[in-house]
């Protein structure tokens, strides 16, 4: 009873950001007992292969709960969390159940519109189910340490507990490390990847197609494996100061999960690297033993970056000028008050680096960072071919075979 009196509690919530609330304590017992057998039951998260530890476990499901919780999930004036739109769904579906008795036909027009409807709520339920998991490997994977990869799936099914429920399995990758020699010396590296959804391939080792490299490649190979050399990680931590490890895993992501242009500058291939949208530096390339080498990071105002060059020429001023003043790291621009120093700003924006000024507006946690780009994920988890796929289930079958 403590279980179902929660649920019933719960469901008027939910229905109250719904704005439907009229005559729910009227509802039959028999109405609030099928939604009640129509509610999602949502499993801890199990290790998916040998390299996931206890505690990495416990981080996950602690991290999933929180989020399962969380309301952000916008529609309207509405905000709703994963919880409660499996919540709502268990009403819509006690409410067809009931509309098909009244009505007598599994077709009438009002069965069909709430159908529909319950359909719908499923599917995003669904959808950010696993977007909560998808967010979290991608600020948790480290190219350096630990790849993570999460795959969502039915759990056992028992027949005297007909109930739809889901489980999230967790899989660990250790770092691919490998040795490249720069001009005579031995470097560590590491192979890139992002996550996707599959029970046989959690995460992908990303490549890029060398038709995007023009002459900078002259061998065989249709595609490169890419990699990211320590230096380029240790500055990117060193440049965008503001942000933690978490945030730095996830714009690593962000930036090359899909690598579809870049910009060749004297004699180097450049990858522009953005948080929220603005363009702050570059990630410098060179293609070294059949492999993508991703060599350094240099904040948008290095003297070697297009922008940088512009900035020199119209201030003089040198690299070790810009180090002592700080201009090449994120915390710089985001505390610069345009009203104290117009000049200064006059130059950046004369260089290029407008977009910058829009930083200080920003909020720089991987939360922020991560609802900022709410969409981009989305259409990626959304995306087919060997994406990260979001409805690899037929749930409106799943549940009908289940309930």
């Amino acid at each position: 009873m403590g279980a179902y009196k929660h649920f019933l509690i719960d469901m008027y919530e939910a229905m109250s950001q719904m704005h439907i609330t009229g005559g729910f304590s009227d509802l039959s017992n028999e109405f609030k007992r099928t939604a009640y057998d129509y509610r999602i039951g949502i499993w801890n998260p199990t290790a998916g292969n040998g390299l996931i530890t206890p505690m990495e476990l416990k981080i996950f499901a602690e991290r999933a709960k929180l989020d399962y919780r969380e309301r952000t999930f916008l529609a309207g004036d509405m905000c709703l969390s994963t919880h409660q739109m499996q919540l709502i769904f268990a009403f819509y579906s006690a409410r067809t159940i009931e509309l098909e008795k009244e009505k007598g036909d599994k077709n009438h027009p009002k069965v069909i519109e709430f159908t529909e409807a319950k359909n719908g709520i499923l599917k995003a339920f669904y959808a950010r189910l696993v977007l909560g998991y998808f967010k979290m490997v991608t600020c948790l994977s480290n190219p350096a340490q630990k790849y993570y990869g999460a795959y969502i799936r039915l759990a056992p099914f028992y027949k005297e507990r007909p109930k739809l429920e889901l489980i999230c399995d967790i899989y660990g990758f250790q770092a691919q490390k490998c040795m490249v020699s720069i001009n005579g010396c031995k470097r560590p590296a590491f192979q890139l990847a992002k996550p996707l959804s599959s029970a046989v391939t959690p995460i992908g080792w990303l490549s890029v197609d060398v038709s995007l490299l023009g002459n900078f490649y002259k061998g065989s190979e249709k595609t490169l494996d890419v990699f990211i050399q320590s230096h380029a990680l240790t500055r990117l931590k060193e440049r965008l100061d503001l942000l933690d490890q978490e945030a730095i895993n996830y714009a690593l992501w962000e930036n090359t999960h899909t690598i579809s242009q870049f910009v060749s500058y004297h004699g180097y291939l450049l990858l522009p690297f953005k948080v929220f949208g603005v363009k702050i530096g570059y990630l410098v390339a060179n293609v070294t033993a059949d492999k993508l080498l991703f060599r350094t990071f240099l904040f948008i105002t290095h003297n070697s970056s297009p922008e940088g060059v512009r900035l020199r020429k119209l201030t003089g001023l040198g690299k070790e000028d810009i180090t002592y003043w700080k201009i090449d790291r994120l915390s710089t621009f985001v505390k610069l008050k345009e009203e104290k120093y117009p000049g200064l700003i006059e130059l950046f924006c004369s260089a290029g680096l407008e977009q910058l000024m829009e930083l200080k507006n920003k909020e720089f946690t991987i939360d922020s960072m991560q609802t900022a780009n709410l969409d981009g994920l989305t259409e990626y988890i959304s995306r087919g071919k060997t994406e990260f796929r979001l409805m690899n289930l037929d749930l409106d079958t799943m549940v009908n075979e289940v309930l």
